[in-house]
C-alpha cells in the first residue's frame, strides 16, 4: 500500500506540472493576452527548464528555488501546488480504500478543482474555457458511474447552477444597496458570474442534495478567513469593511468536503 501510495502521489506531481502551465497561461496578462500553455519556462528570461527542473519542488531542492538559466527566483506557488496535489491524490488513494474506480474520479476532480482555485486566488477568475472544459469532463466522467447515471448528474449541475445564481442576485442587490449607502459604484463584486458556472460545475460532482451542505461550508469557511484577514488588516492600518475576497476556493472547500464526506457531514448536520 505504501507503495503505491508513493506512485500516486507521484502522479499528482506530474499533473501539478501541467496545472502550473495552465494556471500561468491561461488568464489574459496585463494587456489582455492570451498564451499558449507551454512547457515549464522561467518567467524572466523565458528559457525553458530542463526536464529535471519541470518539478519546481526539484528547482528549491537542488537549485535554492533558483532558475537554472538566470538565477531568478521561482514562484512559490508552482512548489505549492505540487506539493498540495501530490498529498491530495496520496489522500485520496487512501479514501478510496484502494480502489481505481474510487479514485479515478475524485483525482480528476481534485485536479480541476486546484486549477480553478489557483486561477480565481491569483487574478480573480474563473475563466469561461476552464469551466466549460470541467464541467465537461466531469459531467460526462460522473454519468459513465452506476451511482450516478446521466439524469442525476444533469440533476445536480442545474441545481447547483440555478441555486449559486439566487445567490449571485442576492449578491448584485446587496452590493447596489452598499454602493446606494457609500454613494459611489463598488469597483468590484463579491461574488461574480463565475462563481454561477463554478456552482455548476460542483452540482456535477457532488449532485443536487450536496449543494445543500455546501453553503453552510462554504459561508463559514469564507467568513473566518474574512474574519482573520480583517483582524490582520487592522494591525496594519489598513482594514476595510468593504473587502472583496475570491469565493470561488471557499465553494470548492465545501464541495470537496461534501464530495468526501458527504454522508457524516449529513448525518452530523441533521443531528442523526
Amino acid at each position: 500500500m505504501s507503495t503505491m501510495i508513493i506512485f500516486i502521489a507521484f502522479g499528482g506531481l506530474l499533473l501539478a506540472i501541467v496545472i502550473n502551465s495552465l494556471a500561468d497561461h491561461l488568464p489574459p496578462d496585463e494587456l489582455g493576452v492570451r498564451h499558449r500553455p507551454t512547457l515549464p519556462e522561467c518567467r524572466y528570461c523565458g528559457a525553458r527548464h530542463a526536464p529535471v527542473y519541470w518539478l519546481a519542488l526539484s528547482g528549491f531542492l537542488f537549485k535554492g528555488g533558483q532558475c537554472e538559466h538566470c538565477a531568478a527566483p521561482r514562484r512559490i506557488r508552482h512548489g505549492l501546488v505540487e506539493l498540495g496535489l501530490a498529498l491530495a491524490w496520496a489522500y485520496a488513494w487512501n479514501w478510496a480504500g484502494g480502489a481505481p474506480e474510487k479514485f479515478l474520479p475524485a483525482a480528476v476532480i481534485l485536479g480541476l478543482f486546484m486549477l480553478i482555485a489557483v486561477i480565481d486566488i491569483e487574478h480573480r477568475l474563473i475563466l469561461w474555457n476552464v469551466a466549460v472544459a470541467s464541467a465537461l469532463i466531469i459531467g460526462v466522467m460522473n454519468s459513465l458511474l452506476p451511482e450516478r447515471g446521466l439524469a442525476k448528474t444533469l440533476e445536480g449541475g442545474l441545481a447547483g447552477y440555478g441555486f449559486w445564481f439566487l445567490v449571485f442576485g442576492a449578491g448584485q442587490v446587496f452590493s447596489m444597496l452598499v454602493a446606494r449607502w457609500r454613494g459611489q459604484a463598488l469597483d468590484e463584486i463579491a461574488f461574480g458570474g463565475g462563481d454561477v458556472n463554478l456552482g455548476g460545475i460542483v452540482g456535477l460532482a457532488v449532485g443536487w442534495s450536496g449543494i445543500l451542505f455546501t453553503l453552510p461550508l462554504t459561508i463559514f469557511s469564507a467568513a473566518a478567513f474574512s474574519l482573520v484577514y480583517l483582524a490582520v488588516q487592522a494591525v496594519r492600518g489598513k482594514a476595510s469593511l468593504f473587502m472583496v475576497i475570491p469565493y470561488g476556493p471557499f465553494i470548492i472547500l465545501g464541495a470537496l468536503t461534501i464530495y468526501f464526506y458527504g454522508k457524516e457531514f449529513a448525518a452530523f448536520y441533521l443531528g442523526r
